[in-house]
This record gives structure tokens, C-alpha cells and sequence, in this order.
């Protein structure tokens, strides 16, 4: 998959929302590493199933951060799950690449 592919698909994961979840964890172990000199985690897991018989899948995704404090350690665990379209070579996307006409019969369009 592309780079350009990849972080798009990021930014589709629970409609944007995984992805500011990502930065955020990395902001706030990044923080806990340096204000404590320990070492943090951020740990990024992806599931896929396929949906019944279709070309779709589930991806549950979860992030656990686990972010050094003075006396110890802070873990926090989040997952959800979007439904992506897999395409040629593998593509995810929230779109199917090719998209059946929502209407049967004439090209022309509809009269105001």
C-alpha cells in the first residue's frame, strides 16, 4: 500500500477520530518520557474480518499508551471498529473504488 494510501486510510479510521486518538498518545507518552526520564509505549493494533461474503472488512483498531509517571505508570486502552472496502492490490478505503449508479434507466438528468 502507498504511504499517501495509508494515511488516508488513518484519517478514514472512526471517521478521523483513531487518528487524532494517535497523536494524542504520542503527545502525552512523549511527555511522561521526557518529564520522567522513563520510557513510554504506544502500542497500535489491527484486526480485519471479512463482512459475510463481501469485498469489506472490519478492522478493529486499538491503541494502549502507556505513559511513565514520577511513581510508576499510566496505561489506558481504547479500540473500535470502522467497516473499509478492500479493492485492487489490496487498497482499503471507506469508498468502494467503483461506484454502482444510484439509479436505473435513463442518463438524463432529473427535471426541476
Amino acid at each position: 500500500m502507498k504511504q499517501e494510501k495509508l494515511f488516508d486510510l488513518f484519517g478514514e479510521l472512526d471517521a478521523g477520530v483513531f487518528l487524532n486518538k494517535v497523536a494524542r498518545g504520542l503527545a502525552d507518552v512523549a511527555l511522561g518520557a521526557v518529564t520522567t526520564n522513563k520510557p513510554g509505549k504506544v502500542i497500535l493494533t489491527f484486526d480485519l474480518k471479512q463482512i459475510g461474503t463481501s469485498n469489506q472488512v472490519h478492522i478493529k483498531h486499538a491503541i494502549k499508551m502507556i505513559k511513565p509517571t514520577p511513581n510508576g505508570k499510566v496505561t489506558e486502552e481504547n479500540s473500535t471498529e470502522t467497516p473499509v472496502y478492500v479493492g485492487v492490490g489490496g487498497t482499503l478505503s471507506a469508498l468502494p473504488e467503483k461506484q454502482e449508479p444510484l439509479f436505473k434507466g435513463s442518463d438524463a438528468p432529473a427535471k426541476e
